[in-house]
């Protein structure tokens, strides 16, 4: 294990699903130790970014997170039901992983992902129609 990776905590969604009867059932959440390494984008890095940035978010704070442990982003599967994103807890706040990069040429194997700050003043939606 590298000395620049340390043990974070990790917030593993499961997604909602709608039911038989049309009410949305919402996921659950289990805490998992990865061990990885978290620094923060600097400013080229944040416009380069950019695009994965939170929907109508102006302000956000971000960081890369190298790991060996792949984290999950947010994306519908194929059943219908939701993947959320993984959130990482870091320094007191939280931050949802929004892209990932593989970085497996068998020299030093990684995943590289990148994570914007969650806005703790807006309630998380995850809700996605049948």
């Amino acid at each position: 294990m590298s000395s620049f990776r340390k043990p974070q905590t990790v917030k593993r969604y499961s997604g909602g699903y709608w039911d038989d009867d049309g009410e949305w059932n919402d996921g659950t959440f289990e805490e998992i130790t990865i061990v990885a390494s978290v620094q923060p984008l600097n400013v080229e890095e944040l416009k380069q970014y950019s695009s994965v940035r939170p929907a109508g978010a102006s302000q956000y704070s971000a960081v890369k997170i190298y790991s060996n442990t792949l984290l999950n982003v947010e994306k519908k599967l194929p059943d219908g039901t939701l993947q959320e994103a993984d959130v990482l807890v870091w320094r007191g706040r939280e931050w949802k992983v929004a892209m990932l990069e593989e970085w497996q040429s068998d020299v030093i194997n990684h995943f590289r992902m990148i994570a914007w700050e969650v806005d703790p003043s807006v309630e998380s939606n995850t809700e996605v129609s049948p």
